[in-house]
């Protein structure tokens, strides 16, 4: 059979999506941090979108005009003669100077005290309680030891790669022949070994924070130990983490005592030794600025309810530059007018996005509410359970809509501000009764277990019973599940580490 070109026509249906459509669903996805970055970048780029900003209260303008009139009548009511004043034909001797008034010029302001500058401006002064330290990170800390020490040869060198490689917490997982090898990669000809490596890395074991640089646990809570005064329990304690660190993880105090003949008095204070150690010795130099949480939506409480409402500061509210709609409409074909109409093109689907999350937020809202009303006033306790289909199928919406919608969002509620993921749970099935939220039930076993006796802890099967007179059927290794989703060790784990507190 011969090959020979050809034509062939194929008839086909295929679902594609606007860009209008595109934009709508990225910016449903995004965080409301993201999509204020998103109108700021566009505002830069764009000069038919604009901000609008909030009018003055109109109830201040109607005071302020008022007082406006009030001043214009009172001046027009004034006695001429009061007017008109020739302040040339005034006396100068009869004013004293020793006027008596009711303070001293050095006496006002009193409260600010400018530093004595011939340079500066005591209206630029600004007090010391107004200037925040800078933050030091744990590299800066390590970095600012190193400067000082007094290296040898190229130990310096080798200090900066290795100080590279420690992490935020303060150790260090990069084998020290990787870091040979880099150093190598780049100077050749400098003849480094692996002794050199111990011996730089030994240096900054000893630098602060205690315990920095090292490579498990175990190795930094040596270090942390080696560090303070020797009495008996901190050498015991030493040797204890250096040889058999594993029987401290399986809580193994019968061999411990066993093997260093120390009795329970003597064990529990080498045990309170252990745990006054900082086992993450870099977290002291962690960044301490929280992230702000800006919530989508505000519950507020009404007299009949709750009532949802969109964040403004989360909405700003946008709008097209009038002054350039003219020139869009215009029918001149010119670079110009078609540049204005793009820009008026993107102005008006970014606005239209932002419009159309706002509404997908709000539905998604004011049905978590309605569907949670419970848990608003009386706590996780009586959290309902709730899956996306749920949302999806009251809303007549894709779950894959209702995913973005809930994803990175939050609300601001008298109880606090949550993600609107926290509100979606599994149901466990009941006998005879509505199904519970799993929420609800690790909610009920926190508070059996916080409320146990120490010395008595409650087993799986205990808190399976309580459950039970609570009217909530939960099968023993759903409880054992939930416990450890809460991270909760066992009734024997506890009883344990009850016995050290």
């Amino acid at each position: 059979m011969a090959l020979m070109p050809g034509l062939q026509l194929n008839m086909g249906q295929q679902l594609k999506l606007t860009p209008q459509l595109q934009q709508s669903i990225k910016i449903l996805q995004y965080s409301a941090l993201e999509v204020q970055q998103t109108i700021a970048a566009t505002l830069e780029t764009n000069f038919m979108l604009e901000v609008e900003e909030e009018r003055p209260d109109e109830d201040e303008e109607i005071i302020q005009t008022q007082q406006n009139a009030d001043n214009e009548e009172f001046s027009l009511n004034l006695d001429k003669s009061e007017q008109e004043i020739n302040i040339e034909n005034v006396d100068t001797n009869t004013l004293s100077d020793d006027m008596d008034v009711d303070c001293n010029w050095d006496e006002v302001y009193s409260d600010v005290t400018a530093p004595s500058s011939s340079s500066g401006d005591s209206d630029e002064y600004v007090s010391a309680e107004n200037y925040t330290s800078a933050e030091q990170s744990l590299h800066d800390k390590l970095y600012w030891q190193s400067d000082i020490y007094p290296w040898k040869g190229e130990q310096e060198l080798i200090a900066s790669f290795i100080i590279d490689e420690i992490n935020d917490e303060g150790y260090l997982y990069t084998e020290l022949s990787d870091i040979l090898e880099s150093i190598l990669a780049k100077e050749p000809d400098l003849g480094l070994t692996m002794v050199d490596m111990e011996t730089v890395l030994a240096i900054i074991q000893q630098f602060e924070p205690t315990g920095v640089g090292a490579r498990s646990i175990q190795e930094c809570l040596t270090l942390q130990l080696a560090q303070q005064k020797q009495t008996p329990f901190v050498v015991t304690a030493k040797y204890l983490v250096a040889e058999n660190f594993e029987w401290l993880a399986l809580h193994d105090f019968k061999r411990i005592k066993k093997v260093y003949g120390v009795n329970d008095e003597e064990l529990e204070k080498i045990i309170r030794v252990i745990q006054s150690l900082d086992p993450r010795p870099g977290r002291i130099y962690a960044s301490i600025q929280n992230e702000i949480i800006t919530p989508d939506l505000k519950l507020t409480r009404v007299k009949n309810g709750f009532m949802v409402e969109l964040n403004p500061d989360a909405f700003p509210r946008l709008s097209v530059n009038s002054a350039y709609i003219d020139i869009a409409n215009s029918s001149s074909d010119n670079e110009q007018t078609r540049k204005i109409k793009e820009q008026l093109l993107e102005a008006k689907g970014l606005i239209k996005s932002i419009q159309s999350r706002g509404e997908t937020l709000l539905r998604v809202g004011r049905y978590i509410v309605e569907k949670q009303a419970r848990f608003f006033e009386e706590g996780e306790h009586f959290m309902q359970p709730m899956v996306l289909r749920d949302v999806a199928e009251y809303l007549e919406l894709h779950e894959s809509t209702i995913s973005r919608a809930t994803n990175q969002k939050y609300i601001q509620t008298p109880r606090g501000t949550f993600e609107l993921k926290y509100f979606f749970s599994t149901g466990v099935a009941q006998y005879g009764n509505e199904d519970q939220s799993s929420i609800s039930i690790k909610a009920y076993i926190k508070e059996l277990i916080s409320a146990e006796d120490p010395k008595k802890p409650l087993s799986d099967n205990k808190l399976m019973d309580l459950l039970e007179e609570k009217e909530i059927s939960v099968a023993r290794r759903t409880i054992a599940k939930y416990r450890e989703a809460l991270g909760i060790p066992s009734s024997s784990d506890r009883k344990k580490l009850n016995k050290f507190k």
